[in-house]
């Protein structure tokens, strides 16, 4: 008597699916975190709480805020690798997991905070500008502290004399009138010399803050190198 043992067919479909799965899980996973081999643009050091820009390059997440905060103060700030607008951070995924985690890694909460509020004020749309209405006290802040750049001396004076000029004709349209009257000044020219003054009297405040660093770091000096010598 003679047995034929009939082979199940191969579903050759379910093993290339199953591969492509695992090869697409894998990109993904490379994807929301930094290449191994590869260093900050910035800083050129390891990756510390790294993010990821639209154009796929990473950055430590302290290096583009701080990059943030010195080249741009009311728009999103630019690659430094490829110069595509960075518009969103993505955060690596692992990075609020190790948030839970640690409670006493105040410095990551802090650059993931301020991440979030980058994300937030350059979204774009209309929800994008509710959220920068609801960010205003962010954009006050670094409306002075750009203002306060000894290096870019009256960089936003312009556009503060903008702004007050529409105040003035706001003034002087509305039905109020608390402001005093003067000879040869209405209230245009009021709102205006109030934000030269603001602006020069900020950028004298920042450059007397800078004065100040320097001469603490010429004291902090001799005594590193005291303790060098010995």
């Amino acid at each position: 008597m003679i047995r034929i043992r009939i082979q199940e067919p191969i579903d050759f479909d379910m093993e290339d699916s199953g591969t492509d799965t695992a090869a697409s899980s894998s990109s993904v996973s490379e994807r929301n975190r930094p290449p191994v081999d590869d260093c900050c643009p910035i800083c050129f050091g390891s990756f510390s709480a790294p993010c990821r820009g639209p154009c796929g390059h990473w950055y430590c997440g302290g290096c583009i805020m701080e990059y943030w905060n010195h080249v741009a103060a009311f728009r999103p700030c630019k690659c430094p690798m490829c110069s595509r607008l960075i518009t969103k951070l993505t955060p690596e995924a692992t990075l609020d997991q190790q948030q839970h985690d640690d409670d006493d890694d105040a410095g990551t909460r802090q650059i993931l905070r301020s991440v979030r509020q980058y994300n937030c004020l350059f979204v774009g749309g209309a929800c994008g500008f509710v959220l920068q209405v609801l960010q205003l006290p962010v954009f006050l802040k670094r409306l002075i502290q750009a203002m306060m750049d000894p290096d870019r001396p009256v960089a936003y004076l312009s556009r503060l004399r903008l702004v007050a000029v529409l105040l003035g004709a706001l003034y002087t349209l509305s039905p109020f009138d608390f402001l005093p009257r003067w000879r040869y000044l209405d209230a245009i020219d009021l709102f205006d010399c109030s934000a030269i003054a603001l602006s020069f009297g900020l950028y004298f405040v920042g450059l007397y803050s800078r004065r100040r660093r320097l001469r603490r770091l010429r004291q902090l000096a001799p005594a590193s190198h005291f303790e060098v010598d010995m």
